[in-house]
């Protein structure tokens, strides 16, 4: 392990959080809320001092950083930032619990969402739903990134999964391919971003609201945690919203090929074919239980995006059958953006083996390849997929007894342990209210592995990987 690359480098990602909490301070200030702009000021200047201390008391790397450096950064970042950013959300608000807090802050991270903090009259401060949004950003960013720059340098879920054009191995350090991944997602997220509130401000939002709501849908999350349950001010705005959560679940998969002026390429695009389908197929379960047409293609989508935010006058979150209400959040987005879920690109490999294997019954002598994205799939690919597939269902299944054991029943214990993997706000809804601090604490864990996407964990566990 290089560990004065990664260091150097998880200290350049802390200065980043403490900028913001320094915005969030200012903010604060503007907006007469003594107790956050405290609160905001001793986060700033507490992760500022160990970052800097670290950064100045490491060596230079005396040799390039490798993939694996990139997946230890990762993973300590993960668990670091959301104890790190956690203290905003414990002055000034009524919440003793630092764990709730915690909890709090791994959720916008995440850009799961829901909250466990119940503030006055259901009304947060400007400074904290602000903090809500930043945070919310900077995950969707370290997410998608991940998946483009780290996840494809490991290999993980098979070749074509994760790889764009954007990553290239480095001759130097590993970390040299990062700034370019950096800029395209920025570059992503911020017109996105800009595009939605402007049309959401032309609908009839409230600034607040615009940004707010613009946050949520680009990064598949829950700025306001109030927006599972309120309607969009007009038809227009449910359309804007609708569109930039198509865009935040398919992320990278649709914004390259619109970056390089080949909109054909981002519709055929499998991932991009794949969610369109299930939306309609889902939308249509849900009107043939007798829920109304736009409610019903509503529920599709955010529950698909793994979001939660309401798109329809009536929300169907609460009232959808448990059964079909997690299907569309286990599948999730594309493998290339913030949404969760075992993502589609993994499905669209599996159904295509699939249906190889069904050609072949009449014609067992014959050779068949399957592509994806142009690439050519192996068996050992297919098998990476699988072994993910069964690492998610052991997931789901250990995370469900152990939310059982902490008092939850069948239902909830089910909403809180696919909701946390799939980081689905909307699905675990006040579920993880009141839970007390062992479940609360399982429920942080199932949501950073589902960022991580499980897999990516385990060479954590091991002594070789950190000695390497």
């Amino acid at each position: 392990m290089n560990y004065a690359s990664v260091v150097r480098v998880l200290a350049l990602l802390m200065m980043i959080l403490a900028v913001s909490a320094a915005v969030c301070a200012l903010i604060a200030l503007i907006a007469g809320e003594p107790a956050q702009v405290a609160s905001f000021l001793a986060t700033a200047f507490g992760i500022s001092v160990v970052a800097i201390s670290l950064g100045l008391l490491t060596p230079k790397p005396r040799r390039p950083a490798r993939p694996s450096d990139a997946l230890a950064v990762v993973i300590l970042w993960w668990f670091i930032s959301p104890v790190a950013v956690a203290l905003p959300f414990v002055f000034g608000i009524a919440n003793p619990s630092l764990i709730s807090a915690i909890h709090e802050a791994a959720a916008c991270l995440t850009t799961t969402g829901q909250s466990v903090i119940r503030v006055q009259n259901e009304v947060w401060p400007a400074s904290l739903l602000v903090w809500r949004g930043l945070l919310h950003l900077l995950g969707a960013m370290a997410a998608i990134v991940t998946a483009a720059g780290v996840l494809a340098a490991i290999n993980l879920g098979g070749p074509g999964i994760h790889r764009t054009v954007l990553f290239t191995v480095p001759d130097a350090s590993y970390f040299n391919a990062m700034p370019r991944i950096i800029r395209a997602v920025a570059s992503m997220v911020g017109v996105t971003l800009l595009l939605v509130f402007i049309l959401l401000l032309i609908a009839g939002s409230s600034p607040q609201r615009a940004l707010s709501d613009a946050i949520s849908v680009i990064t598949t999350g829950l700025v306001d945690p109030s927006s599972t349950v309120r309607p969009p001010v007009s038809p227009f705005a449910s359309i804007v919203l609708s569109a930039g959560l198509v865009t935040g679940a398919l992320g990278l998969a649709v914004w390259l090929p619109l970056r390089l002026g080949r909109p054909l390429q981002a519709l055929r695009d499998p991932e991009t074919v794949t969610f369109l389908g299930l939306f309609v197929i889902f939308g249509a379960a849900a009107v043939g239980l007798g829920f109304g047409l736009g409610d019903s293609f509503g529920w599709s989508l955010t529950t698909l995006a793994t979001s939660g935010i309401a798109l329809s006058p009536t929300p169907l979150l609460q009232s959808m059958p448990l059964t079909i209400d997690v299907l569309p959040a286990l599948i999730g987005g594309s493998a290339l953006s913030a949404a969760g879920g075992v993502k589609i690109a993994r499905f669209v490999v599996l159904g295509r083996r699939a249906a190889q294997e069904f050609r072949q019954l009449g014609y067992r002598r014959s050779v068949l390849r399957f592509n994806f994205r142009d690439r050519e799939l192996n068996e050992r690919s297919v098998i990476g997929v699988w072994v993910y597939l069964i690492a998610y269902c052991v997931g789901v299944a250990v995370f469900m007894f152990g939310f059982s054991l902490g008092g939850a029943g069948f239902e909830p214990s089910i909403r809180l342990a696919i909701g946390g993997l799939t980081n689905s706000g909307g699905l675990i809804g006040a579920e993880a209210v009141g839970i007390g601090w062992a479940s609360e604490s399982l429920l942080i864990f199932a949501m950073l592995l589902g960022r991580l996407e499980i897999l990516a964990l385990l060479p954590a566990l091991t002594l070789s990987f950190w000695r390497g």
